[in-house]
């Protein structure tokens, strides 16, 4: 019988004593394609199943498809109304360029399996994720002795993998159901399949849509599982019934076709493939190989903070209820470890990105469709990616990015605004859907922002920042880039002594008119500005570092220079908008104005100390509460800002009870799950990068030198600890020890030969060349009191 659970480490386990009641205590498991949601039952086990190419939707539709007016004549109209001050009117005309919506991820399905009389013991229930071995497990006593389920999903046999293990032989009964449209049901030797029938089309909830789910069986797309048994079964009527033994391993197989990137043309040879292995790998060869799969991405990086006596005996849900009356702080390192588990789990092989809910979703249609919001939600999933080591992790987001760039993003930009290069507004899909969404009512607000695709594609910029890999610059970043330049250049207006956007908007915020009636649309939003103006110094490096000099760069550089400058309002605060206006909801959860703080590094104590100061006095002007990811992003400017007290607190605030009624206040479901609420994985995934900003920067470097910050924003609750395998700019590898909140010992090891100026608490600012191979040790002495 495998080793049974032991609950010994605080900062890499997540234990629960009963079963799953909601999704959002279930356990996830992932291999970026497919993945589960362990419920860990007594005496059984339900598996709540995806595949990252189940979506609604068609291939080879139109990108511009129920949009009422198409071309630049609207926005221009637009802009007349927004400059002689007619909201109403601005607003109706931009609606008219409106899509119905993007398409949905949708769940799959679930596997149920039963052990036939087998009667349990709840008291003896245990469950357990091992974000080190990435299974998911549990056990309990019954009349057939010690019962074990273990769960992962296996990228050698493309399957997710449930293994049954108990004292005495036992017979299990599984089953398979989905929420989708039954398509084919087949049998086979040892096998049970089902084929289910895709919707065409799924409307968001908040559309009330007369028709929310439409099928269609001759162009629909399908999906379908397969689960085999190593045990010699039956299968009649949709159930799969096994002979007794006393270990049992199900292998459970799922795909979708055709039409989607990694998607095949027919979907029985996609889990043919994905079930080739016959016979059944033996149990342990094929699990100790998935953990070796994942430790070589898990195990690069780690955070290593004290926890409490007996922490690592409780409940995760106990443990954070109890954190908000006594110090925990290795609770932040599991929460650390726990945002790059999701990470690993739900992108990395795969060509679609990571939705709002990551790899997993039980609903249909899921929170927001489940699919893909640009104007801050996506990028913040992959802002953990280079810092913490995973850079793997980020080719679905660029594999996305490249294809919308080339494809509807084009579209939307010269069909639809009369501009070169491409755009992306805020909502996605793995389509690539890149219009406006809103079908014509939809709030500006939130429904009109196309800058997605230039915060796109300086994410990417970043990324080379970390890797330094000069071919992919040139063959893969390069033309989004350009892409987004060419936009970028239709996009502002001038009239040669200033220039500016409009129309423009922040993020889903309003600000009152003259009148006090809340407006989306202006003109040049500091968001607008901040990342137009990063956009050309962005280019201007890579054109540099490409040798290449397109004539489109000048006017790129000129025309952004002309826009205005970031302000501070009379009471301080960084403005967001492009006038002094009064804010509709002071209390609001974006904070897109402050981009140019984090993740961008345009406004920073050091070059920029009264920008920083007024940034600080915006982030403090929103209030103390917010959703599960505005929690995180503030996270992470304060540690740009170096305020380690405010990091501390906003971790307090982000890993407390979740309380679904309680509107837009953050906080962690039982499986540690980041509410916004419902759950939203951008909070896990900003949690993790805030905390490594927190503890290593590197945003001042440039070709040759990279300049490392230690420990800059380290909470002051954080005496004594350590991290190994943060990523600085320039392919730095960085392990840092402290005590006393003073750096006790510093690692660094570089891939290129790189110029490194290092400096933190305890350690005076000090150059070193690293060189290929080598590694740097810096062990300042103690201080003398």
């Amino acid at each position: 019988m495998p080793k049974s659970i032991e609950v010994a480490d605080a900062l890499h386990l997540l234990h629960l004593r009963r079963p799953a009641e909601r999704w959002t205590a279930a356990f996830p498991v992932g291999d970026s394609i497919r993945g589960a949601m362990c419920e860990g039952r007594l005496a059984g086990e339900r598996l709540h199943l995806n595949d990252i190419t189940a979506w609604s939707g068609l291939p080879g539709g139109d990108p511009l498809a129920g949009i009422a007016d198409r071309g630049p004549d609207v926005l221009a109209a637009a802009s007349a109304a927004i400059a002689r001050g007619d909201g109403d009117e601005a607003e109706r005309l931009v609606q008219r360029q409106q899509t119905p919506w993007g398409q949905a991820y949708l769940p799959l399905g679930h596997v149920d399996i039963e052990l036939l009389a087998v009667t349990a013991d709840s008291a003896s229930l245990r469950r357990i994720l091992d974000l080190r071995t990435a299974i998911a497990a549990h056990e309990y006593t019954s009349d057939a002795g010690a019962v074990r389920h273990e769960t992962w999903a296996d990228a050698a046999t493309e399957a997710v993998v449930h293994r049954v293990v108990a004292d005495q032989p036992i017979r299990l009964r599984v089953s398979v159901g989905s929420q989708l449209r039954p398509h084919r049901v087949d049998h086979g030797d040892d096998a049970l399949g089902f084929e289910w029938l895709l919707p065409i089309d799924v409307a968001p909830a908040h559309a009330h849509a007369d028709e929310p789910i439409s099928y269609d069986d001759a162009r629909g797309r399908t999906a379908a599982v397969t689960v085999r048994s190593s045990v010699t079964a039956d299968v009649a009527d949709g159930v799969l019934t096994t002979a007794a033994a006393r270990e049992h391993l199900l292998l459970i197989g799922t795909a979708t076709a055709p039409g989607l990137p990694g998607a095949p043309a027919d979907v029985r040879t996609a889990l043919e493939r994905a079930m080739v292995t016959v016979p059944l790998p033996d149990a342990e060869t094929l699990r100790d190989a998935h953990i070796r799969t994942h430790q070589e991405l898990y195990a690069r990086c780690a955070l290593e903070l004290p926890s409490p006596p007996g922490a690592d005996d409780l409940p995760v849900d106990e443990r954070v209820a109890l954190a908000q009356e006594r110090p925990d702080e290795g609770l932040a390192a599991l929460a650390f470890h726990y945002g790059r588990y999701l990470l690993i789990s739900s992108s990395r092989r795969a060509s679609i990105p990571l939705t709002l809910q990551g790899l997993w979703n039980a609903e249909l249609p899921g929170p927001w469709s489940s699919a893909y919001t640009s104007n801050i939600n996506l990028e913040m999933a992959y802002w953990p990616a280079d810092a913490t080591g995973l850079p793997e992790c980020l080719e679905p987001l660029r594999a996305f990015v490249g294809r919308v760039a080339a494809t509807t993003g084009r579209v939307v930009a010269r069909a639809l605004h009369g501009a070169d290069g491409w755009a992306m507004h805020h909502n996605s899909d793995a389509w690539g859907h890149a219009a406006p969404v809103g079908g014509g009512s939809g709030d500006a607000a939130w429904a009109f922002w196309p800058m997605g695709g230039v915060w796109l594609s300086l994410q990417l910029w970043d990324a080379f920042t970390f890797d330094g890999d000069v071919e992919r610059l040139r063959s893969e970043i390069w033309p989004v880039l350009e892409g987004s330049a060419l936009f970028a250049l239709d996009w502002i207006r001038t009239d040669g002594a200033r220039a500016w956007t409009s129309p423009s908007t922040s993020p889903e915020n309003r600000y009152l008119d003259d009148a006090g009636v809340p407006r989306a649309l202006g003109e040049s939003t500091t968001m607008d500005v901040t990342l137009l103006r990063e956009l050309a110094g962005t280019c201007v490096r890579a054109a540099r570092l490409l040798g290449a000099r397109p004539g489109w760069l000048d006017e790129l550089v000129r025309v952004t220079a002309l826009l205005p400058d970031l302000r501070a309002l009379p009471d301080g605060r960084l403005a967001e908008w492009g006038a002094d206006v009064e804010d509709a909801e002071p209390l609001h959860r974006h904070l897109s104005h402050l981009v140019g703080l984090y993740p961008l590094a345009m406004i920073t104590p050091e070059s920029t100390p009264e920008l920083a100061r007024a940034a600080a006095d915006a982030i403090l002007a929103r209030g103390p509460e917010s959703t599960g990811w505005a929690l995180a992003w503030r996270l992470a400017m304060w540690a740009r800002l170096g305020e380690g007290a405010r990091v501390h607190d906003q971790i307090l605030l982000s890993l407390r009870p979740a309380q679904d009624a309680a509107g837009q206040r953050g906080g962690v479901y039982e499986n540690l799950f980041s509410a916004h609420p419902p759950f939203q994985i951008d909070g896990n995934l900003g949690l993790t990068a805030g905390i490594a900003e927190a503890l290593v920067q590197s945003h001042d470097t440039d070709a040759v030198r990279t300049r490392i910050g230690l420990l800059p924003a380290l909470p002051p609750a954080w005496g004594e600890g350590a991290v190994h395998g943060l990523r600085a700019r320039g392919g730095v590898r960085v392990d840092v020890t402290w005590r006393g909140h003073r750096v006790t010992r510093v690692r660094l090891r570089s891939d290129t030969a790189r110029a490194v100026v290092i400096s933190g608490p305890g350690v005076d600012e000090t150059v070193r060349e690293l060189h290929p191979g080598e590694e740097t040790i810096i062990e300042p002495k103690e201080p003398r009191w």
